[in-house]
């Protein structure tokens, strides 16, 4: 029993590393500019003008903004 529950354990482990290790290392997008970037793509590909860039909103600060930067 010591040996099946060593060997679940490390399967575990490895699991939870392994989703983990997810993800995309880069800053967020905000929707508006992730619409544009899509748009953006579509445009492209039907052959037209890209779409003018929208004005990025004003941030508002929340209150644990702080505990993040």
């Amino acid at each position: 029993m010591t040996a099946a529950r060593l060997l679940l354990s490390v399967a575990l482990i490895a699991a939870i590393g392994t989703v983990s290790a997810c993800g995309r290392r880069a800053s967020l997008d905000r929707p508006s500019e992730a619409q544009w970037e899509a748009d953006r793509d579509a445009a492209r590909k039907a052959g037209q003008p890209a779409p003018p860039r929208p004005e990025a909103p004003p941030e508002k600060r929340f209150i644990l903004d702080g505990l993040i930067d």
